[in-house]
């Protein structure tokens, strides 16, 4: 069985907004001069106070649910029609909120990316193209949770 599971999860960054927004600067500062180590460690920063990552390895919710490697920028809030993450009275920190899971055997990521030209709402969407098959290998998987999945026995 191949499951997928896709949107708004909600799920945020637990890091103050200003340590989040000065990140999201150096990254993108870093990935303009070609920097792709320091883009990754900072990337790491983040990726390690993401709720939803953090869930997913404390077997809290969506249990043996995988995703792709995250390598785009927070999704979440921005100011409606710009680039400029919430400038409101609440202030919300960026986060990567809208996600797309999978749990399955075969199941190979061969893109996850978002889409931050689409300035229609506060969130930016995201999309994932996967291949999906009984020929794929299951040896080892990476996934964003930085860490290495091995083949699962299945019950007979």
């Amino acid at each position: 069985d191949h499951v997928f599971f896709a949107g708004d999860l909600n799920y945020r960054i637990d890091l103050p907004r200003e340590y989040v927004e000065r990140c999201i600067i150096d990254i993108k500062d870093n990935q303009l001069n070609d920097r792709h180590k320091e883009v990754d460690g900072l990337m790491n920063k983040l990726l390690r106070r993401d709720q939803l990552l953090q869930t997913i390895a404390s077997g809290r919710a969506f249990s043996q649910f995988s995703e792709g490697k995250i390598t785009f920028l927070p999704t979440f809030k921005f100011d409606k029609g710009t680039q400029n993450y919430d400038t409101s009275h609440k202030q919300r920190v960026p986060a990567w909120t809208d996600r797309i899971l999978f749990r399955s055997d075969k199941v190979k990521v061969l893109e996850y990316q978002s889409v931050p030209e689409a300035l229609h709402s506060d969130h930016r969407p995201v999309f994932g193209t996967f291949q999906v098959g009984w020929g794929l290998s299951t040896a080892v998987k990476e996934t964003s949770r930085g860490g290495r999945r091995g083949k699962r026995s299945r019950k007979k």
